[in-house]
């Protein structure tokens, strides 16, 4: 029989999935930020400061569900994270390694985003009103953290050179 087989199971994996996720954002802000731009270092620190806030809402909702916090790793943005690493390591700084970097941190952002209305949509299904609520406000986060990317990525584009 399969580990996951409720509804309410499936909702406490995917609160897991995304509390590993703000988890590796919090642990690798730092290890990022060490080869970094002050724009880009600026980002990180500001994004760690925001998963702590997501990690401690999504702690609170699988509490709540009587769910373990801790789960499996979230491979996916881990990957992610992994490639901004590797790209932090192996382009030239400057506005190279600053656009390869956003176009990272708007996957993991994206990645976010959908595992986010995955949760959203179990918990509406659920009636988990409250729930709904709280991931809301993380999933807009997201949403925003996104939007500023964009800006960021425009503002280091006018600085490459061609």
């Amino acid at each position: 029989m399969a580990d996951t087989d409720t509804p309410r199971a499936l909702l406490i994996v995917a609160l897991q999935d995304l509390y590993d996720a703000e988890l590796a954002w919090i642990e690798r802000s730092a290890e990022l930020q060490r080869n970094a731009s002050y724009r880009i270092g600026t980002y990180l620190a500001e994004e760690a400061r925001a998963a702590q806030a997501q990690a401690g809402r999504l702690t609170s909702a699988i509490t709540a569900l009587d769910g373990e916090v801790e789960g499996p790793p979230n491979i996916w943005l881990r990957a992610i994270l992994d490639d901004a690493a590797r790209d932090a390591d192996t382009i030239a700084p400057g506005p190279l390694r600053d656009t390869a970097l956003v176009g990272a941190f708007r996957k993991g952002k994206q990645a976010e985003r959908v595992s986010y209305e995955t949760a959203i949509g179990l918990a509406r299904r659920m009636n988990q009103d409250e729930l709904v609520r709280t991931l809301t406000v993380s999933r807009d986060e997201e949403a925003r953290t996104d939007a500023a990317l964009v800006l960021l990525l425009d503002t280091v584009l006018r600085d490459l050179v061609v």
